[in-house]
């Protein structure tokens, strides 16, 4: 992403800044609204209390092995799939159909089949941020493959280039910058499915913290668990944008010269 100019850093500190007044003028000191709306000041005192209490500590530490057991397979079966179907067109036949047909289905839908199948904890919890995860790193793997530019390959092949160098000094670069937005395309999903896996079946996490106090009334300890989740979405956003731009730096090059194109026209 292109770094922002003091302007647009302004703009957005106004943008949060509204919000964030609009939030304090939303809390009321009435009993009745408050079983419904926290301020501010009432969720970082719940952070403080549960955070002193080990129970945030243990609600976070469930949902981060289910986040990173699930994208972490969702990695490992994504991009190599991905890349078979964009180079083998029987692979890419015979594969397609199921790839959309499970895409097209909610998480929602499976994750209480998949606790039917495998029971509780954090096993299933994880194959539930799989199925979340897996697909956007698939497809924008097949993307991104499918999208290199034959003049590369050419030219390698040209100079006498085997396959595997092919693959390694060509696809692999090119392909990068898609592969790394299919990733942060699916962290936002991973996070999604880490709070529907807890809803359904799960005695710990944040996603179950969420429920447990919604049940009861409690908006504290509910915003806590829903800027939890937020937070950790946005940093690893942010890690992976960093990723982005150190395993192809031209690509943040090349985007920088497009919004200055852009600018000057």
């Amino acid at each position: 992403m292109v770094a922002l100019v003091p302007d647009d850093r302004r703009l957005l500190g106004d943008y949060w800044n509204r919000h964030l007044a609009a939030w304090l003028r939303g809390a009321s000191p009435d009993y009745s609204i408050n079983h419904f709306f926290a301020s501010p000041w009432q969720v970082i005192q719940t952070f403080g209390e549960l955070y002193r209490s080990g129970e945030l500590l243990r609600h976070c530490y469930f949902s981060f092995l289910e986040f990173v057991y699930g994208f972490s397979l969702a990695i490992v079966v994504g991009i190599p799939i991905g890349f078979l179907m964009a180079v083998h067109k029987k692979i890419n036949y015979y594969l397609d159909p199921w790839v959309s047909c499970i895409y097209a289905t909610p998480t929602v839908a499976l994750a209480p089949i998949i606790m039917v199948w495998f029971g509780l904890g954090i096993f299933p919890n994880s194959l539930v941020v799989f199925l979340g995860a897996v697909f956007p790193i698939l497809l924008n793997t097949y993307t991104g493959i499918k999208s290199v530019r034959e003049n590369l390959i050419n030219v390698v092949r040209a100079f006498g280039g085997s396959p595997l160098q092919v693959f390694f000094k060509v696809m692999i670069p090119d392909a990068t910058p898609a592969i790394i937005v299919g990733l942060r395309l699916a962290v936002g999903r991973a996070v999604i499915s880490v709070a529907v896996a807890e809803l359904f079946g799960s005695e710990a996490g944040l996603g179950f913290m969420v429920y447990f106090y919604s049940q009861r009334f409690l908006p504290g300890p509910v915003f806590v668990g829903i800027v939890v989740l937020v937070v950790f979405g946005i940093l690893s956003f942010l890690a992976l944008e960093k990723i982005q731009s150190w395993l192809s730096p031209w690509y943040t090059y090349q985007l920088q010269r497009q919004v200055y194109r852009m600018e000057v026209e």
